[in-house]
């Protein structure tokens, strides 16, 4: 069993930005939520999305443009299992990818990380940008991001913060 709460705890340790940061913890934890309401529809493995929301953004040195930040992240979990938290192969070679991965591939054709690209994706609202449903990797993200046409992408995010308003991330 992974305690993420002591987890967070650990990668805010090592965090560099403010933690005011649009990458910080509300971040995470949006994503987080994100990723569990669409896991329901997608099947991914709700594992992983959770590490995947704490870990993706957590070796970012800037705000606005860090292309390796992924990289990092990916390393850093790969650093810290076996250690924090244990995972088999399978399903971190899954974390890893994503993590690495979240801002430069589409679709990776695997459930759990196409399911944790869009978690992240459906939380750009909050720096400004208009989600393009053509961008989302699984129909469910398509869905969400037509939605937030409709309403506006803080409706969405609103929504979502309801729909888990019992549980503690």
């Amino acid at each position: 069993m992974i305690d993420f709460a002591f987890l967070k705890s650990k990668i805010k340790e090592q965090w560099r930005l403010s933690a005011h940061s649009v990458h910080g913890e509300d971040h995470w934890h949006q994503v987080m939520r994100n990723g569990l309401f669409l896991s329901k529809k997608t099947g991914a493995d709700e594992t992983v999305v959770k590490l995947f929301a704490l870990f993706h953004d957590s070796c970012r040195l800037d705000d606005l443009y860090d292309g390796e930040h992924g990289s990092r992240s990916a390393d850093l979990a790969e650093k810290w299992r076996g250690v924090y938290y244990e995972l088999d192969d399978g399903r971190f070679r899954k974390l890893y990818h994503a993590c690495r991965y979240h801002t430069h591939e589409h679709s990776a054709g695997d459930a759990t990380i196409d399911t944790c690209y869009d978690a992240d994706r459906l939380d750009l609202g909050r720096v400004g940008f208009i989600l393009d449903p053509e961008r989302f990797a699984t129909p469910y993200g398509k869905k969400l991001a037509v939605l937030s046409h409709q309403v506006s992408p803080d409706q969405v995010r609103d929504f979502l913060l309801e729909y888990f308003r019992e549980k503690d991330f």
